[in-house]
């Protein structure tokens, strides 16, 4: 999708996300509606949980964000 803002031309691609659907949760003007729920993956291997650390970049800092950050 080609989109323009304040002046400068980019193209986007929308996010796809795997969903679920889920129970009926209401009607809207006669036709009922169901919940979606993203469907959740597990993570990489690699990847950093709770017990690992990350490092992060921001506005051209370097930091460590967990166990030993």
């Amino acid at each position: 999708m080609k989109l323009h803002y304040r002046g400068v031309n980019y193209d986007s691609e929308p996010s796809m996300v795997d969903v679920s659907e889920g129970e009926t949760g209401g009607t809207y003007r006669g036709h009922s509606w169901k919940i979606h729920k993203p469907k959740l993956h597990q993570r990489r291997p690699g990847s950093v949980g709770r017990l690992g650390s990350m490092e992060l970049t921001y506005r051209g800092v370097t930091y460590r964000r967990g166990k030993n950050a």
